[in-house]
């Protein structure tokens, strides 16, 4: 990430990676937008859940705002925005350029929104652990320290090619699971209604009969046709609570809900907060942000 307040600490130079440990001092709280030149693989090193929220802002337009977790990728020069708590961060990244992922992964698409859906919250634990070892090599670089170095940073960029072509996104993983086809059907369904579609309304639309759409649907992306729905409908819930003024009913309503009240045990069981303290936190680095820029 790019910013004024960002300090290098250790750097590596290789042919084909560049690994670096840097420092950030992020105002309390802020946003910001960042952007990188090469493909970054970032591993913050402390971060508490809920402490910055991001969304790409993609040429169709940006979507909602969602968590970031402590492993992110930031595809080369694709805007990211942040909402940070600020404060001071230290992470581990991996830089290479698109002809490195070229090389181990031809017809792999950083680019694609379905990818980027999981890219500001990565879960791989091969790679964190690559990353870990790369933070050690920087503050403690030994013998062959370059050469360990572009090792380690390969395997992380074929790690990551494997990760996109193994995403549901591509054709069908497992046997039994759902082709590309069907599996784009249920979620650009699911994310194209603001209300939250039930299992037999997904079982009509692809033709696919209740039993065998749950089991598929895990074969082919690990998770639960419902962990999926929830997931989506509480990132909706994210971009109406930050962005709109409406009542806690009109969100419930609009997001499938019964009452307010389990929209708001819905929410903080995901979030660990109630929705009115998201939104009251939203505002105040909204406010701040507003004052930051009126006073320079």
């Amino acid at each position: 990430m790019q910013s004024a307040f960002q300090q290098c600490l250790a750097r590596i130079d290789t042919k084909s990676v560049v690994a670096e440990f840097i420092s950030q001092d992020l105002p309390m709280p802020s946003t910001d937008v960042f952007e990188e030149q090469h493909h970054v693989v970032a591993l913050q090193q402390t971060l508490r859940p809920g402490l910055s929220e991001g969304r790409y802002r993609l040429p169709e337009g940006p979507g909602h705002f969602t968590d970031i977790g402590r492993l992110l990728v930031m595809p080369a020069e694709l805007p990211l925005e942040v909402r940070s708590a600020g404060g001071i961060r230290q992470a581990v990244r991996c830089v290479f350029p698109q002809s490195v992922l070229e090389e181990f992964g031809n017809s792999c698409d950083l680019y694609d929104r379905h990818i980027l859906s999981s890219c500001l919250n990565l879960r791989h634990r091969g790679i964190a652990d690559i990353l870990q070892r790369l933070r050690q090599e920087l503050q403690s670089p030994g013998l062959a320290s370059v050469a360990l170095t572009e090792a380690l940073g390969t395997t992380l960029v074929i790690e990551l090619a494997r990760h996109i072509n193994d995403h549901p996104r591509q054709p069908m993983a497992y046997r039994g699971g759902l082709t590309r086809q069907k599996l784009r059907m249920i979620t650009d369904y699911v994310e194209a209604h603001e209300s939250c579609p039930s299992l037999s309304d997904l079982s009509d639309l692809t033709g696919i009969s209740l039993r065998h759409l749950t089991r598929a649907f895990k074969q082919t992306t690990g998770g639960t046709v419902y962990a999926y729905i929830e997931q989506v409908r509480y990132q909706k819930a994210q971009g109406l609570l930050a962005d709109t003024d409406l009542l806690m009913k009109d969100i419930a309503h609009r997001l499938g809900f019964s009452c307010s009240s389990s929209f708001s045990v819905a929410f903080r069981k995901i979030a660990g907060e109630a929705p009115q303290d998201y939104r009251k936190r939203m505002r105040s680095m909204r406010s701040y942000v507003m004052a930051s820029k009126v006073r320079h």
